[in-house]
């Protein structure tokens, strides 16, 4: 084990050109390398909880130790759990059944490593969201690029260490540095790229991809929308809203972005978010900062002019953002057509069922999709009409944290899944093997066709 690549640079292709190189002379990891390679990821992780503790507070601002323990630190851990003991079984050949004309031919599905990949991470849950995929990469044996998000750089710096003591450059190179280097990474004659950012972001991604076709797996974001029914627990409604809305303060891609409650309960439900606000920080200094200048100024500029009611009663100095609920807005407002990513609610009114699903359609399809609800036959209706990458029914974002569920967008909020095995199916090629037999039906539909071909053609007519 070696030193990785982790000084700062603006060009990814010498990492690349030697990952390739490995690549070439000898292929992806085997299982057992691949164990190995999460234990050490493991390890890593596990011994600098602390210090990620401390590098996350410190580009964020602010940001309470057991939020980025629960969220960061022990989610990767976990999925490290869950991928280790299943790798042989995910790994194994699929042995496919061959009906008439194949028989008595075999074949299998052989799962490959793609190749050489690469990460994009984020910066709202900077640790997580970059080396959960890695974990996904490494499971399915692939050797990896990977760069943490240059708006987190006490956390990029750390995390970049960490790889380069825990691989070799053979296995996983870290590169850190500014958007030149996340452009040039798109251009690279890559094997699979994972991108996590905002859906605009992740136009361009696409369109720089496009020049080697390089397979996409896009986790983007948009307006997850919560619908609350007639016969929902409102106070238990509102609790899990905000906690889920409020976690690292709405800077979350999953996060609440917009609530459509029956309009005989707007009042009620705005009474029981604010007392379930404070329930769940009676200091709200305790709050994640909303992290950068142009993240503040841009809520402040979705809220201007709008109908807003504050959380708190008194400022969240930590924050320098007043989380609020915004009253109906205007469904044209920018508000109603930007994901928000920071505390702020807004709360639409609605009629019938009826009209929640023609704002939710109205909109592009969102990353995740919340209902909150005892009918079941109302929410059969709700999923019947409309798209969403996950849904999540009387809770919110917790979905995310299970490893045993794929985690991806559709449409506008990505495509393509991972978190556990479909982390691992999102990094591996399903390569059919077909094994010919020395006895084969087929080759008795061969030329020169005759009376025989076709009494077998005739046969499989019928």
């Amino acid at each position: 084990m070696g030193p990785g690549a982790s000084i700062e640079v603006d060009d990814p292709g010498p990492a690349y050109a030697r990952l390739r190189a490995a690549w070439d002379r000898a292929g992806g990891l085997s299982v057992e390398l691949r164990r190995d390679a999460l234990a050490r990821l493991r390890d890593g992780v596990r011994l600098r909880a602390d210090a990620f503790v401390e590098s996350i507070d410190t580009d964020f601002g602010g940001r309470a130790r057991v939020e980025t323990l629960v969220a960061e630190v022990a989610a990767v851990l976990r999925a490290v759990d869950y991928a280790r003991p299943r790798l042989a079984r995910w790994a194994a050949n699929e042995r496919v059944g061959l009906g008439l004309p194949f028989w008595p031919a075999r074949a299998h599905i052989r799962k490959e490593p793609r190749g050489v990949v690469a990460i994009l991470g984020p910066s709202n849950f900077p640790l997580q969201l970059t080396l959960l995929p890695l974990i996904g990469a490494l499971a399915a044996g692939c050797r990896v690029l990977v760069k943490p998000s240059e708006l987190v750089p006490a956390t990029a710096d750390l995390m970049a260490a960490m790889l380069a003591e825990t691989f070799s450059a053979d296995e996983v190179a870290v590169l850190t540095g500014g958007p030149d280097l996340a452009v040039a990474m798109t251009r690279l004659p890559l094997d699979h790229l994972l991108f996590t950012g905002s859906t605009a972001n992740g136009r361009r991604v696409m369109a720089a991809a496009s020049d080697h076709l390089t397979p996409l797996t896009l986790e983007l974001g948009g307006k997850s929308p919560v619908v609350v029914a007639n016969d929902a627990d409102l106070d238990k409604a509102a609790r899990a809203i905000m906690a889920g809305k409020l976690m690292n303060a709405g800077q979350t891609c999953v996060a609440p972005d917009y609530v459509l409650v029956p309009r005989a309960f707007r009042d009620r439900f705005v009474d029981a978010a604010k007392a379930a606000a404070h329930a769940l920080y009676p200091d709200p200094g305790m709050m994640t900062t909303v992290r950068g200048e142009r993240a503040q100024r841009r809520l402040a500029d979705l809220t201007a002019g709008l109908t807003s009611v504050a959380l708190f009663d008194r400022p969240v100095t930590s924050s320098r953002i007043m989380p609020v609920l915004v009253l109906d807005p205007s469904l044209d407002a920018p508000i109603m057509r930007q994901e928000i990513f920071g505390p702020v609610l807004p709360v639409l009114a609605y009629d019938r069922l009826d009209d929640a699903i023609a704002i939710i359609n109205d909109r592009p399809r969102p990353l995740a999709l919340y209902w909150f609800g005892r009918d079941k036959a109302s929410l059969r209706v709700l999923l019947d009409r409309t798209s969403s990458g996950t849904v999540a029914v009387n809770e919110t974002v917790l979905h995310a944290a299970v490893d045993a569920l794929p985690f991806g967008g559709i449409g506008a909020s990505g495509f393509g899944a991972y978190h556990g095995q479909a982390g691992f199916e999102a990094f591996t090629h399903r390569r059919p093997v077909f094994v010919q037999s020395r006895f084969s039906i087929t080759r008795l539909l061969q030329p020169p066709y005759g009376a025989r071909a076709e009494r077998i053609i005739a046969g499989m007519l019928k």
